[in-house]
């Protein structure tokens, strides 16, 4: 089945639905409506290669932390890193929970000799944010913004997957504040279009 959705305040408003019409118990993740396992799968996020270009005018350079990959599309001309699935209990039917990513970003700023690292990356449906660890952090930092058209869709498998999808993602505060502070630079500006994200992953409704 798949649902195609408008703008994020879409995802905002069927979550402020549900707590009011169920009365249910909240957590960063969102309402417990099930207990589902996210066991596999990718995620992966599809920059402009004008933003690519950008970040390298102000010497800084985007590389993929392994198990995580980066890939070119010349007919898109976007540069991609794929992620794998570790973990989470995302639920798209319902906007609930995180997926979890493994591998990393890594940001090099060839004119301060400086380098961050954005690793333990999540997809919080939820509050309808991209975010990860920075430099070694424990605290999940949001780094993007669900924005434009979305959709999902899923499919009984076996296995059972789930995939969301969105064609904008914008550069949060907080991410571009702490990335800029990381690098010594003034490159990343809140509100910037980094481009589309893309998941898929199998999941486990106990």
């Amino acid at each position: 089945m798949r649902v195609t959705l408008g703008r994020r305040s879409r995802l905002i408003a069927l979550g402020a639905g549900l707590l009011t019409a169920a009365g249910l118990a909240v957590s960063a993740s969102g309402p417990a409506l099930a207990d589902t396992t996210d066991t596999g799968g990718t995620g992966t996020l599809s920059v402009p290669v004008t933003v690519v270009g950008g970040l390298a005018h102000a010497s800084i350079a985007v590389l993929a932390g392994t198990p995580a990959t980066s890939t070119f599309d010349p007919a898109t001309g976007a540069v991609s890193t794929t992620m794998p699935v570790t973990g989470g209990n995302g639920e798209v039917s319902n906007f609930f929970g995180v997926v979890d990513y493994g591998g990393s970003m890594v940001f090099i700023d060839a004119a301060t000799g400086k380098g961050a690292t954005v690793a333990n990356m999540q997809l919080n449906f939820f509050t309808g944010t991209l975010t990860g660890q920075i430099n070694g952090s424990t605290k999940q930092t949001a780094i993007a913004y669900i924005r434009g058209d979305n959709s999902t869709s899923t499919s009984a498998g076996p296995p059972a997957t789930e995939t969301f999808t969105t064609d904008e993602l914008d550069l949060a505060h907080a991410g571009a504040h702490a990335l800029n502070i990381a690098l010594g630079t003034k490159a990343f500006i809140k509100g910037t279009n980094i481009g589309g994200f893309t998941t898929t992953f199998d999941v486990t409704i106990h």
